[in-house]
């Protein structure tokens, strides 16, 4: 399946979708993500816009947004009758997003297409800064433990879970028909900030970097142990690097 608005939009137009929203994923939701008094919500990835309708029922208005022209089609043909939703064609990884609502969302979700943006991560960050101070979001995506194998580039592996959920302090993980459910709140976990009282003394420094990327453009990165974890670029095992960086 492709990743291009076009191949996207042939999927749709084919009358192919995805899997129908179950009736678990629907319990957590009301659970953890009841609509407060003139809620707003997000449907990134909306598709034909089964999700969005459904938060609609449970008091939201909702925006649905796809990337897809041909699904936001099939949306407003199936579901002309619903109020409350309205549909927006964006890429929101890397469209303005300032048709969206500057009053902020008091929940955000994406359901089975976390796995398809080319960086997920940077992606939840940019949407995490649309939440309200209370807002939430959702994410919910096949796992490759319950994913055939020709199939896996559909799903997150725990590492790819953990790197997505990492720099939210307020997560929480639940399980749906097989999905992993991620709710994630507004606050992202803060960076520390060193100040300095005197500048600090030069040093002359020489080294080398490769950098690793995948056919997706994702950049391999290998996690550093100790006392003061922190990500950097995947070191070659050779004789220039750590101990410690060789056990990455």
């Amino acid at each position: 399946m492709g990743y291009t608005r076009t191949n996207w939009s042939e999927h749709y137009n084919t009358g192919q979708g995805f899997r129908r929203l179950g009736d678990e994923e629907k319990g957590l939701l009301v659970e953890h993500a009841p609509a407060p008094e003139g809620g707003r919500a997000l449907d990134i990835g909306c598709g034909t816009g089964e999700l969005s309708v459904y938060l609609t029922s449970l008091g939201y208005t909702v925006d649905g947004v796809d990337f897809a022209e041909g699904a936001l089609e099939r949306a407003r043909a199936e579901h002309a009758e619903t109020p409350g939703v309205r549909w927006l064609c964006l890429d929101v990884g890397n469209d303005d997003l300032e048709p969206l609502a500057g009053e902020g969302y008091d929940l955000i979700t994406l359901r089975l297409a976390v796995a398809f943006f080319p960086n997920p991560t940077a992606t939840l960050l940019r949407l995490a800064e649309l939440l309200t101070e209370d807002g939430r979001l959702v994410v919910i995506t096949p796992t490759t433990e319950h994913t055939p194998a020709e199939r896996r580039y559909i799903a997150l592996d725990e590492d790819q879970i953990a790197v997505l959920t990492d720099p939210f302090s307020d997560t929480a993980r639940y399980t749906a028909d097989q999905f992993a459910v991620l709710v994630l709140g507004k606050k992202a976990r803060p960076g520390q900030a060193v100040e300095r009282t005197h500048p600090p003394e030069p040093h002359a420094v020489f080294g080398a970097a490769a950098v690793v990327v995948d056919d997706q453009g994702r950049v391999l990165l290998g996690r550093r142990l100790g006392r003061t974890p922190a990500w950097e670029l995947r070191c070659p095992r050779s004789a220039t690097c750590s101990p410690q960086q060789r056990r990455l």
